[in-house]
């Protein structure tokens, strides 16, 4: 059967965009990438506002909206030296210094993966060593020149990764199911914490807008309370 050339096509368009795109996307469950670290991390204090992420400021703070740490780092594209953008949160930097101190980022390309599908609040990301650099191939990783990323953040808005449309009304029961097992092995004091934030009683009534801002919230919660211990309660805020 001959090869269907609307979707060759449409493959080819879809790698065309990931290579010409500044930022490493692993959109999809499994997704992954073999990747160099190159130079320093670029941290920022972020808050999830009307779909997107907007620096965490005096104002933002005085409306009500918490912190989270966000951190973008250069990486290069093993197979083809390609520098990117990969961007990503708290519990990943934390992986990556244990990563770095046991292995030495300058030393190895190391596999990078996804796990856990688009808009899945419980997605997590794996760091494994792949293949140790060469001397040669550690010289000419040194010699790519790296992102501005200050400069990209501050004044190349449109950069930004998009951000996936979400549907009205209630949050999805997965997506539910999936804050309630984060949010019940922490004490209670950050389950009012997290309710009190959102204006609801119950999980379940989360927007389904307001996803992406509680997946950032959850995610500082759990920073905060690292060594977590679950506590009873008389209302049962995940019924």
């Amino acid at each position: 059967m001959a090869p269907n050339m609307w979707e060759q096509t449409e493959e080819m368009a879809k790698k065309h965009d990931a290579d010409s795109s500044t930022w490493l996307k692993l959109a999809n469950d499994e997704d992954k990438a073999v990747v160099v670290f190159l130079g320093e991390p670029y941290p920022r204090e972020v808050s999830f506002v009307d779909g997107k992420y907007v620096p965490f400021d005096d104002a933002v703070k005085a409306a009500g909206h918490k912190g989270s740490l966000r951190v973008a780092y250069n990486v290069a594209v093993y197979e083809t030296g390609d520098v990117r953008v990969l961007e990503q949160g708290v519990m990943f930097f934390k992986d990556l210094v244990r990563v770095r101190e046991k292995y030495g980022l300058e030393k190895w390309a190391f596999e990078v993966q996804r796990h856990g599908a688009a808009k899945d609040p419980k997605t997590t990301y794996s760091i494994l060593p792949e293949r140790q650099l060469s001397a040669e191939e550690r010289k000419d990783f040194e010699t790519l020149v790296l992102l501005d990323l200050p400069k990209l953040y501050a004044g190349e808005a449109e950069a930004q990764p998009a951000v996936e449309a979400v549907p009205e009304g209630p949050i999805d029961p997965k997506l539910a199911t999936a804050i309630v097992t984060q949010l019940k092995a922490m004490p209670r004091q950050a389950v009012d914490r997290f309710l009190e934030q959102f204006s609801i009683k119950r999980i379940k009534d989360l927007p389904a807008a307001q996803w992406e801002r509680a997946k950032a919230f959850v995610e500082s919660l759990v920073a905060e309370f690292d060594a977590p211990a679950t506590t009873a309660a008389e209302v049962d805020p995940f019924a």
